[in-house]
């Protein structure tokens, strides 16, 4: 439509100080008589579009033009500007346009500080590809079919409705309506095989539901108290953790005083330290961990 074209041919003129008529005509797939035409009809509607000739002429605005009629502070501009970086980070579509509109109409100086990746280092394509397909059907309504592998040790074959990816205590999960259960569930990303895009779904309603589902999956779980005494070489593993206070640095190891749920990452956590960790307190985590360890030994004797 001609007032598209004309409001983008406004947005690239406050971006740049000059644009060729022969750059204009091609990028939207008509005449440059038309873009004179345009460029008349924006002179006619009070902008101030100026033309030069020469190799390095072309079309123009009068300096200092914005379309900055909007009473917004520069902190508010910069909150703003801030959502849509973050947004941009995650591919999310149209994103440079708006960015693009952005910059022109309130001349920020748009600044790439920050990135977030939702790909893991060292995990196979499909993988990272999954996150793409998931953004798709989200946006467009479409159902997501797939086989998952709960912690029960249970495989079953889905189709939900996706609602929002969801990324909560270093773990991706995808918030949907499942069609086997007739429920919402939530789903962890990484025990999700195979996945293909099937039919449309409606719009749904969901987000007092996400909001309440995520209240309750919050609920801390039962903390207990434990001493662990970790080797001074894992120190780097134990920043992201534990607060900087409470690593205590004693002579040949680093001890540490804290409460911590008792689920099943912190059998995990501690496992993945391997002779790097020495549980003090409780007794009754020692034994439960010895009794791992040792069933883990008799995998390799034969």
């Amino acid at each position: 439509m001609k007032i598209d074209r004309l409001l983008e041919i406004l947005i690239l003129l406050m971006n740049r100080k000059h644009i060729q008529a022969k750059e204009l005509a091609s990028r939207f797939e008509v005449s440059t008589r038309t873009i004179y035409r345009d460029i008349d009809t924006l002179s006619l509607a009070g902008i101030p579009v100026q033309m030069t000739r020469g190799r390095s002429g072309g079309i123009s605005l009068m300096s200092h033009f914005t379309l900055a009629k909007i009473p917004v502070t520069p902190k508010e501009k910069h909150v703003i500007q801030l959502a849509l970086q973050n947004l941009k980070t995650t591919h999310f579509p149209e994103i440079n346009p708006l960015m693009q509109k952005f910059t022109a109409l309130w001349e920020a100086e748009e600044h790439d500080w920050i990135v977030i990746d939702p790909a893991e280092y060292g995990a196979p394509p499909e993988r990272n590809e999954l996150f793409d397909l998931m953004k798709y059907c989200i946006l467009e309504q479409r159902k997501l079919a797939f086989t998952y592998h709960n912690s029960n040790r249970e495989t079953t074959t889905r189709e939900i409705a996706p609602i929002k990816l969801w990324y909560r205590g270093n773990a991706w999960y995808v918030f949907g309506y499942c069609f086997l259960r007739q429920a919402y569930r939530l789903f962890h990303v990484h025990r999700i095989s195979d996945p293909h895009v099937t039919t449309h779904f409606e719009p749904m309603n969901a987000e007092n539901i996400f909001t309440t589902f995520r209240e309750q999956a919050t609920t801390p779980a039962p903390k207990i108290d434990v001493t662990l005494e970790f080797s001074n070489a894992v120190y780097y593993r134990l920043l992201p953790i534990f607060p900087v206070d409470i690593l205590e640095q004693k002579s040949r190891h680093i001890q540490v005083k804290t409460k911590i749920p008792k689920t099943d990452w912190l059998y995990s956590f501690l496992l993945s330290f391997g002779p790097d960790v020495k549980i003090v307190a409780p007794e009754e985590l020692r034994v439960e961990i010895q009794t791992n360890l040792e069933q883990a030994i008799q995998n390799y004797q034969s």
